[in-house]
């Protein structure tokens, strides 16, 4: 029994040695978050217009990124970095609930994080210089003192979550939940 675990150590060690190896890269278009080359089976037309919605809801620990903020960057670089045109690749989050924190200045997050800076502000700046639309719910916004004199600049107000979902839905975008 002993050496059948052996054999399988040995015959799976190509896979693993395979996967710690892919190359990590940086960009093309944000530099804080990194993918890895695929030698992809499902192609994406380079005249398709893909569109996603990312939904966040769930804030980051006081002084973290959002991991959501970084997903969207990263779906981005990695169909650029594939030959993918900048220009058609569209991209959208929808924010709600405690991530309405995430969005805010450093003055107004302080206040609610112990004087923490809000650690996404680089990051929300990056992706909407290119053209990322970041949409925060009216409601979760208001339930949490969120307002435009408080939010990053460019950050944009909807009624609520459920209605950008459904907007941007009706756009054609596609919804990835996370």
């Amino acid at each position: 029994m002993k050496i059948w675990k052996i054999v399988a150590v040995v015959l799976m060690l190509p896979l693993f040695i395979g996967i710690a190896s892919a190359q990590q890269i940086s960009g093309p278009v944000f530099d804080f978050v990194k993918t890895v080359r695929v030698d992809a089976d499902m192609r994406v037309p380079k005249d398709e217009v893909l569109k996603v919605v990312y939904d966040t809801y769930k804030g980051a620990e006081a002084g973290k990124v959002n991991s959501t903020f970084l997903s969207a960057a990263r779906f981005i670089n990695m169909h650029v970095d594939a030959g993918h045109p900048r220009e058609n690749i569209k991209v959208a989050i929808v924010v709600h609930g405690s991530t309405s924190l995430d969005v805010s200045q450093d003055s107004y997050y302080g206040e609610k994080y112990d004087g923490a800076k809000n650690a996404n502000i680089p990051i929300i700046n990056a992706l909407l210089s290119e053209g990322v639309d970041i949409y925060i719910c009216g409601q979760s916004a208001a339930f949490r003192g969120v307002t435009r004199e408080n939010i990053v600049p460019g950050v944009k107000f909807s009624l609520s979550a459920m209605t950008a979902h459904a907007m941007l839905q009706k756009e054609g975008y596609a919804l990835i939940p996370w």
